[in-house]
């Protein structure tokens, strides 16, 4: 064979492919929640009109003119997560605990007589990756049904190991070559998950018999999307205030994934999958931001305004599979373990707009009331498609099942006692899937303590979060839905300078 004079050469333990996106990254990266001092959770983050904190700054940029003296604060979180999972009528629990830092900002101020400048940044976290989970359920469909999807019409000379070959090296040429869809169909097939049949057409068969599996799911994720603004505000004049920021994009995403099923019939070849694989993907981008907050006596009126935001992700993943097959009625395990890291081509996916319309009103000195009311068109979204089909395939994709229009509304109120103050909000989300029901709406409440020049703030917030996933992005479908339940502690800290 031709292929195998070139493998004597080559044995490498990474690989490059042309494209690795999919339609789950768009659900991903697309983050529709905010998170940021302990003052702005404890108030729903209803921030747009008001200004005055340093995480407000992520919501308007006009926020950082508010600011009478400099300031700096910091904060921390801690998150305790309850997740439920329902699989085909199959109910599992999981539970989790995080501790991170819950954002950083600062803003300096520039006044005289004539204009005031403030220059501001901060950091706050507008995706939260991390969770984990382990679900369990029968299902009629199989893991088979996934191979079968990616072998269609793949020469099965292809998928053969010859002489002088290995794992490694078939796995990485078809990869390299090929792409993704050979390599999963060469796992399917050296694992006896399916064989070729017997039409000659480059068709695909099933060694397993089922009327109903067993499967458990295993994943565990890390990471975050992070918000980087460098700010810039002015008064042009006592009740109008302006802003803009320059928003610099981080994300990291980090996932690992099990899959086992089990439950054949008798008389099946197949009796037990297990599918590993580890996914690592990172990204960068940059947006801007421009917002104004109208004093009218005790009424604030907040306008904001993001661009899209054009996300450059790198990824590479990993894959590992193991089978019980039986053959002459003895039961023999096969592992199939390239030992390769795929690493793919650079793309670039574009996030949509968002705008945000605020409304607040002063109580005196006594208290505030605050509502934010933010319009995100999800099916804006679009990958770099380079005239490829595959590519224009998943932007109809994203054209067709993303909302057209998705609001948010936050809403948050604080009350004066002295030098303490006792806040209290609430959020609602509603996710990019039109198709899937994703949402996040949650109550907040917290206490702060004011000390002239520096305060303190506590908060709690109660979310819950439902989405709904898929097994698997292709042929084995099945939707499984996740209900998270998380109590959320904050704690910050800030310093008038």
């Amino acid at each position: 064979m031709s292929r195998t004079k070139f493998l004597l050469y080559i044995f490498i333990i990474t690989s490059t492919f042309s494209f690795s996106q999919s339609y789950e990254d768009v659900l991903r990266y697309n983050s529709f929640s905010q998170e940021g001092t302990s003052r702005f959770n404890a108030m729903g983050g209803a921030f747009g009109a008001l200004g005055g904190d340093v995480s407000a700054i992520s919501v308007n940029p006009a926020s950082s003119s508010i600011f009478i003296d400099s300031e700096i604060a910091i904060s921390l979180n801690y998150k305790n997560q309850r997740i439920k999972n329902l699989l085909n009528n199959s109910k599992s629990d999981s539970k989790n605990d995080f501790l991170s830092y819950g954002g950083l900002g600062a803003v300096l101020v520039y006044e005289n007589r004539k204009s005031k400048l403030s220059v501001g940044y901060n950091l706050n976290m507008i995706g939260d990756f991390n969770n984990s989970f382990n679900l369990s359920g029968k299902n009629n469909t199989g893991i088979d049904s996934y191979f079968l999807y990616y072998a269609d019409g793949i020469p099965s000379e292809d998928l053969l190991i010859y002489e002088d070959e290995t794992t490694q090296s078939v796995y990485n040429y078809l990869g390299s070559n090929y792409g993704f869809a050979d390599q999963q169909a060469f796992l399917g097939y050296q694992s006896f998950i399916i064989n070729e049949s017997d039409d000659g057409l480059n068709n695909y068969v099933s060694n397993s018999l089922y009327n109903e599996l067993n499967q458990n799911l295993e994943v565990n994720r890390l990471g975050n999307h992070l918000k980087h603004s460098f700010n810039l505000g002015t008064s042009l004049n006592k009740n109008l205030f302006a802003g803009i920021n320059i928003n610099f994009h981080e994300t990291n995403f980090e996932e690992t994934k099990y899959f086992q099923e089990y439950g054949y019939s008798n008389s099946s070849n197949v009796k037990r999958v297990l599918l590993k694989e580890n996914l690592l993907a990172l990204g960068n981008g940059v947006s801007f931001q421009l917002g104004t907050i109208l004093k009218v006596r005790q009424l604030r009126l907040g306008f904001s305004y993001t661009t899209p935001t054009k996300l450059k992700i790198k990824e590479e993943n990993s894959q590992y599979i193991e089978t019980d097959i039986t053959k002459n009625d003895e039961l023999i395990t096969y592992e199939i373990d390239p030992n390769v890291i795929n690493i793919y081509d650079e793309y670039q996916l574009t996030l949509p707009s968002k705008t945000l319309f605020s409304l607040a009103y002063i109580f005196s000195k006594r208290g505030l009331i605050s509502l934010d009311y933010e319009i995100t068109k999800f099916n804006n979204s679009k990958f770099d498609d380079k005239k490829d089909s595959y590519l224009n395939s998943l932007n109809y994709s994203i054209k067709n099942k993303l909302a057209g229009n998705s609001e948010s509304i936050r809403i948050g109120g604080e009350y004066r006692i002295k030098n303490y103050n006792l806040r209290g909000g609430f959020f609602s989300y509603k996710g990019p899937d039109s198709n899937l029901d994703n949402r996040i709406n949650g109550v907040s409440a917290g206490l702060g303590i004011n000390f002239g020049y520096t305060d303190f703030d506590f908060g709690i917030t109660k979310s819950n979060k439902y989405s709904q996933n898929r097994l698997f992005t292709r042929g084995l479908t099945n939707q499984y839905s996740i209900e998270d339940d998380t109590y959320s502690f904050y704690a910050s800290f800030s310093i008038k300078l």
